[in-house]
């Protein structure tokens, strides 16, 4: 390959250099600018430990969140097969995705949270736990959100005993206030339900 023709290819295209420029160059507003000095006045061991990242959701008319590190995938939802004498109204039945079979749950009946009669579109969420995987049916993913852990705050007993002792938190985030979900506490329902 001739010199030429290696630089060329090194160098990236002008309109993505312009875009650069332009994000780079953005003005910022004084609450990006008051967040970014306190992060970065931070002390660099207390600005990761106080960091959590959660896959925020959307199911039952509620945002509910896991913690980004017990989601294994998130994927679209095929066709759920009902299991003869086992499904019920936890335990929907078996998805094949990419050859896994996985076991589906109702992540609304599981919670005590009213399920909608038919969903628009439906999304798989994949959650994992050491060697334990259980999948679910949400409406929409939100999206991953870091928040700072001392905003956590604990559920009103209200909530905590309404979602069958699962809510382990309340997190504000851009969306509105989610729940934050016992990952333990969920699987423990979900084991039931099939066994």
């Amino acid at each position: 390959m001739s010199e030429d023709r290696a630089l060329s290819l090194a160098k990236p295209p002008t309109s993505a250099i312009a875009g650069l420029e332009q994000l780079l160059t953005r003005p910022l507003s004084e609450s990006d600018l008051d967040r970014a000095t306190a992060a970065l006045a931070a002390p660099l061991d207390e600005r990761s430990r106080s960091r959590v990242s959660l896959l925020a959701m959307r199911a039952g008319g509620e945002i509910l969140a896991i913690l980004a590190s017990e989601a294994a995938k998130v994927v679209p939802a095929g066709t759920i097969h009902r299991v003869p004498h086992r499904s019920n109204e936890i335990f929907r039945g078996l998805s094949n995705h990419d050859g896994e079979l996985l076991l589906c749950m109702s992540i609304e009946a599981a919670l005590g949270v009213p399920a909608p009669a038919k969903r628009e579109r439906s999304i798989l969420v994949v959650a994992e736990q050491g060697r334990e995987r259980w999948a679910f049916e949400v409406d929409s993913i939100v999206g991953v959100t870091d928040v700072d852990e001392g905003t956590l705050r604990a559920p009103p007993m209200t909530i905590s005993s309404a979602k069958s002792g699962c809510a382990r938190a309340l997190a504000r985030i851009d969306e509105g206030e989610a729940v934050v979900l016992d990952i333990h506490s969920l699987f423990s329902i979900f084991r039931g339900a099939t066994s």
